[in-house]
């Protein structure tokens, strides 16, 4: 940009290429001094003023993070040597080289802020859940991806065109951001003055009653508390977890949403059940029969890549890569005594750790030697900063390196499922405490970088 030729300009301070992984976002040039913010994307050939538009609408979106009461954004087109800017009122317009020096002048009265960047757009930061930080969620200090966002635009315009029910699903992986997404597009219904419905899966937590409470227009119901309940006036019903619900259940919600050309919108992963029965149920596949339109999530955005990878490799060994592959994020702990490993996991509630138990049984007591205040039932759909969970006596790997376990207590839940229910809660850390000399062996290797 030769334009901005005055002598005295100082053009020191950028960030150059800065890429949020979570968001799938990079920004091209960043300045940032105490209260200000400027940013201007660069562009080798022309493109159009919608794209512009959009990209700096999107950029503004993500920015807003920074809490600059100055926020400047720019894009430069080189083939066509035009500089176009975003205004307070989200006006794109061509602008002279003249308005950016001036801006750049100013900025040189503040000393550039040295922003951990990475920091402010941390997982924590910009991604929520709406059950764990419903105070956040609920003033809406999150930010939903690009994708996330375009998924919820379809979803908003099928609802005012479409003149009778319709079914609609969105799926992925743990830690993509279905929960949030769901709940952002129930929300943003019931504030355009539709009756909303949101039927969770699991167990009710405080999160959930925390929004039924502050949100008008909007109910929150267990799949067990829909069964029962008589719905008559409903125009969105919104189900997270869908995988794991009844067959009955699940009838019950495509014959309302029917009987009230409701707008029906399923959130679920095939991967994520818990039980044989469950499984063998595959109300997975009835939701794709049904929908109109499946929307998948990818990539995860909640969990950090590396821990995923280390879940990956725990789960299969001949997965780790020793020469590529590090684990700063996890633990492991050895414990051979499960009562002191019990124990061990509690502490680490000290050191931010959530401990996740195994899902007991109503019918045998083996496994309540674990119990508290999480369980892998009764975490479903949450997130935490840091989780920690055990490998006892009941897990071992077969000869092709795979993670099993011997028969849960109760002979229908799956103990892997339960483990990786549990793990892929995780933002930030984990730590494994296994009991057993044999899965220690197996598991070590995984440090050996850490």
């Amino acid at each position: 940009m030769q334009e901005l030729h005055s002598e005295n300009l100082k053009l020191d301070g950028f960030i150059f290429d800065y890429d949020v992984l979570q968001l799938n976002r990079e920004f091209d040039l960043l300045k940032i001094t105490e209260t200000t913010c400027l940013d201007i994307e660069l562009k080798s050939k022309n493109v159009s003023p919608e794209k512009i538009k959009t990209q700096l609408l999107s950029n503004k979106h993500y920015l807003r993070l920074l809490n600059k009461s100055n926020l400047f954004l720019f894009t430069y087109v080189e083939e066509t040597n035009k500089l176009w800017f975003l205004d307070e009122d989200d006006h794109l317009g061509k602008c002279e080289f003249d308005t950016l020096e001036a801006i750049l002048k100013s900025m040189e009265e503040s000393d550039d802020e040295a922003l951990d960047l990475d920091g402010v757009f941390s997982p924590e930061n910009i991604l929520i859940s709406p059950l764990n930080a419903p105070d956040r969620f609920l003033t809406h200090d999150y930010l939903l991806t690009e994708h996330q966002e375009n998924i919820k635009k379809k979803i908003l315009t099928l609802a005012k065109t479409e003149e009778k029910e319709f079914f609609v699903g969105i799926t992925g992986g743990p830690g993509t951001g279905k929960t949030l997404l769901v709940y952002d597009i129930a929300c943003t219904f019931a504030q355009n003055g539709y009756n909303v419905l949101i039927v969770h899966s699991g167990i009710l937590c405080e999160g959930h009653f925390a929004i039924e409470d502050k949100v008008d227009n909007l109910r929150v119901l267990s799949a067990k508390g829909f069964k029962s309940y008589d719905v008559d006036d409903v125009d969105i019903i919104v189900v997270d977890e869908a995988q794991r619900l009844h067959k009955n259940v699940y009838e019950k919600i495509i014959e309302v949403t029917e009987d009230c050309s409701a707008v029906g919108i399923f959130s679920f992963d095939d991967s994520q059940t818990l039980s044989k029965s469950e499984e063998e149920r595959n109300i997975a596949q009835k939701i794709e029969e049904r929908c109109c339109e499946e929307y998948k999530l990818k990539g995860a955005i909640r969990t950090n890549k590396e821990l995923l990878l280390f879940i990956t490799c725990l789960r299969d060994l001949s997965k780790f890569r020793p020469k590529e592959y590090t684990f700063p994020g996890a633990r492991v702990i050895f414990e051979p005594d499960k009562i002191k490993a019990v124990e061990r996991a509690k502490k680490l509630k000290n050191e931010g750790y959530t401990f996740i138990s195994y899902t007991p049984s109503m019918y045998n007591w083996a496994m309540d030697y674990q119990e508290d205040e999480y369980n892998t039932h009764n975490v479903i759909g949450q997130e935490f900063d840091s989780v920690c969970m055990i490998l006892d006596e009941h897990f071992y790997y077969n000869s092709d390196g795979v993670l099993k376990a011997t028969c849960h207590p109760n002979p229908d839940y799956i103990f892997e499922k339960l483990l990786y229910q549990g793990l892929t809660r995780v933002r930030s850390r984990i730590a494994v405490i296994v009991t057993t000399k044999d899965v220690l062996s197996k598991v070590l290797p995984l440090m050996k970088n850490t």
